[in-house]
């Protein structure tokens, strides 16, 4: 939601939680002089898996060449 009503963003592919987004000229103000609203990014993983969505999980994982802490 912003002041003018909801918007639609398209999230970049590998954006981290914490990120910030702009939205330009969406924040406060009035006619030209309105500010952007900062969008901050929140990445939520589910707290509750079954035994299959556990199992697709550590199967991406292990085929991911993704590697978060190196």
């Amino acid at each position: 939601p912003t002041l003018d009503g909801g918007v639609e963003m398209k999230i970049p592919a590998g954006i981290g939680s914490g990120k910030k987004l702009r939205l330009r000229g969406k924040g406060l103000g009035c006619g030209d002089g309105r500010g952007d609203q900062l969008v901050r990014i929140m990445i939520q993983t589910p707290d509750r898996l079954s035994d299959e969505e556990r199992r697709l999980w550590e199967e991406l994982a292990r085929k991911s060449s993704f590697r978060p802490r190196d």
